[in-house]
């Protein structure tokens, strides 16, 4: 059985990867987790009954204790992941990294050398080439039963409460502060694309612009925010 600890518990942190455990209890056990939001913290202490010790108010502060998992997984927003990697890496923790691991090339370059200089193990979350659909368009590919792939196109439809919630108003919403929406939405495409051909990325360009997200397109006496916002059921 391997004990992992938790920092981030989010979508991915709390209600996917932590979930696993329900399935699995006899390889898995979270034995620590941390979020800043306190009522997320509670709510997964009560539900994989974890000890008020191994309950953290954020990632740094359960980092700063010896080690206390097998594995951590880190689930915090995109410009925490490198910081905090280096740390539990230091620390010896083997580490499942929600994607993107960074925005910043240097970081990644810096995460690498540490892996290397650790002799610990990194797993970044692109999952899709583990899905059953994939890996056996994976196995078509590679039995070259269809040919040589001269052309693949391949389409990211994000919904549009998705674009509104995450991508305009929410944790994505400034690629100054996270990462730019290519890299944080995209990124499973590109490993999965990757991964089928069998190929590196040569080059890559983006382009995009906030059309209709802006105050241009604002309703009529729309608030800042849409929780009280007049226009909320209609917009």
């Amino acid at each position: 059985m391997y004990t992992v600890a938790i920092v981030g518990l989010g979508s991915r942190g709390y209600h996917t990867y932590a979930k696993y455990q329900h399935e699995h209890r006899e390889t898995m056990k979270i034995v620590a987790i941390a979020d800043i939001d306190a009522n997320k913290v509670l709510e997964a202490k009560k539900e994989f009954n974890v000890p008020d010790n191994m309950c953290f108010d954020s990632a740094e502060s359960l980092l700063s204790q010896d080690k206390l998992a097998d594995v951590i997984f880190i689930a915090t927003q995109d410009r925490d992941h490198v910081r905090q990697a280096l740390i539990a890496l230091d620390k010896g923790y083997d580490i499942l990294l929600e994607k993107p691991i960074s925005p910043n090339l240097d970081e990644c370059i810096e995460l690498e050398k540490k892996v290397k200089e650790t002799k610990r193990l990194v797993v970044v979350c692109h999952v899709l080439r583990y899905a059953p659909f994939y890996t056996k368009i994976k196995e078509i590919i590679d039995s070259k039963i269809i040919g040589d792939i001269v052309t693949l196109d391949a389409v990211e439809n994000v919904g549009y409460w998705h674009q509104a919630h995450s991508f305009v108003r929410g944790n994505w919403r400034n690629s100054n502060t996270t990462s730019p929406m290519i890299l944080q939405k995209s990124c499973h495409d590109f490993d999965i694309i990757s991964f089928l051909l069998g190929k590196k990325c040569i080059s890559l360009s983006s382009y995009g612009s906030l059309k209709y997200f802006n105050s241009k397109n604002k309703p009529q006496g729309a608030t800042d925010y849409c929780y009280d916002c007049p226009c909320k059921s209609t917009c």
